[in-house]
Order: structure tokens, then sequence, then C-alpha cells
């Protein structure tokens, strides 16, 4: 299922590019 995730989360960070930092790295809480 993690490879899907990232799929449906391409189309949803374009718009919200705060999501793409958060859901693609999950990590770098900086952003």
């Amino acid at each position: 299922r993690r490879r899907d995730a990232p799929r449906a989360v391409f189309p949803s960070i374009v718009g919200r590019p705060r999501h793409h930092g958060i859901m693609i790295g999950m990590g770098p809480k900086g952003l």
C-alpha cells in the first residue's frame, strides 16, 4: 500500500505543497 500512497499524494501536493512534505517526507517536520 506504500506504492499507492505516493501516487495518490502526487495530485494532492499539486494543490497542497504542505501535505507533500508531511506525507512524502513523513520525517522533516521543519518544512
